[in-house]
């Protein structure tokens, strides 16, 4: 696949029980709609040998592992992909094209939505959410799709529990579910209602952390509120959380680890603009990706904590 296509980027990292995983989007240059997609597993993380398990003829946007260990994938065309034993009643896109490449699995597929879905959270195989850029969110409660209607252009999802779900996105929306109903959650004084939300981390029902675009850091919760500890000098993609450490994609300024409210630059260089948990490590995806696909990962508990993994 690498030799057909021009670009090749990383735009995911997660684990399951298949293993370790990377998302990799392949495109021309002079065609960044006609991009495809494959999620690869192995015996990463250091470069080792891995191998398609799911490819498909689109573009794969986020995955999600669920607390049983089962693989959640979401791509451009409203489809859904999961080796969790569920049974979706819809069917795939009709111009869906996939593969489980190198593996023997038996992906379940269906089509929940019509246009592309790009997020996915949940805490179980009967309790998932996907977002769309289009707006609605919908849930998955182990038998079938619920559409709810929210605000056009989430960026990003995540959650404590089950009804301690966060999404964020453009134009100054952060909405909160409770387990019964999606809420828009105020904005602390100063943050402007045209503020883009890049992420959320919700390390527990009472402490939440999203970021801005414009800097801006915030830290709380729907139900007691939020207090901006951000700064303008910054431009916030990404966060994280690992062993009760908070890690900040920076872009063009590093990556940034949050200390006593300060922001602490661990490294200066690879432009991150996403930070993705996996077990024991915390990965930040580059912006820039060229003349091959790479990301890095930090495991504070290894011999060599800091490692540029080659794609």
């Amino acid at each position: 696949m690498n030799a057909d296509y021009e670009i090749v980027h990383v735009i995911d990292v997660a684990f399951s029980k298949l293993g370790n995983h990377k998302i990799l989007t392949y495109y021309n240059e002079s065609n960044p709609l006609g991009a495809v997609g494959a999620v690869f597993s192995g015996d990463m993380p250091y470069g080792g040998v891995s191998n398609v398990c799911l490819g498909a003829n689109c573009q794969l946007n986020a995955m999600w592992t669920s607390n049983e260990g089962h693989l959640w994938v979401v791509d451009d065309h409203g489809d859904v992909f999961t080796n969790a034993d569920v049974h979706f009643t819809s069917s795939p896109y009709k111009h869906l094209e996939f593969s489980s490449g190198d593996f023997d699995i038996d992906w379940n597929v269906g089509e929940v939505f019509q246009g592309q879905l790009n997020g996915i959270w949940g805490t179980s195989d009967s309790d998932v959410w996907v977002t769309s850029f289009s707006g609605p969110a919908l849930h998955w409660d182990g038998e079938s799709w619920t559409q709810y209607e929210l605000p056009q252009a989430p960026n990003q999802i995540d959650g404590s529990a089950s009804d301690d779900v966060y999404i964020v996105g453009y134009h100054g929306n952060i909405h909160h579910w409770d387990g019964s109903r999606w809420t828009k959650v105020n904005l602390p004084e100063g943050i402007l209602s045209t503020d883009t939300f890049t992420d959320v981390k919700a390390v527990n029902k009472e402490l939440v952390y999203i970021t801005g675009r414009s800097g801006c850091l915030l830290v709380g919760n729907a139900k007691d509120g939020f207090r901006d500890i951000g700064s303008p000098k910054f431009a916030w993609y990404g966060v994280g959380s690992l062993d009760g450490r908070i890690f900040l994609a920076g872009g063009e300024l590093g990556i940034f680890e949050l200390v006593d409210e300060q922001f602490l630059c661990l490294k200066d260089k690879g432009n991150p603009v996403g930070v993705f948990e996996t077990p024991e490590a915390i990965n930040f995806i580059p912006a820039e990706q060229q003349p091959s696909s790479w990301y890095v990962r930090y495991s504070p508990n290894e011999d060599r904590a800091w490692t540029k993994i080659s794609s």
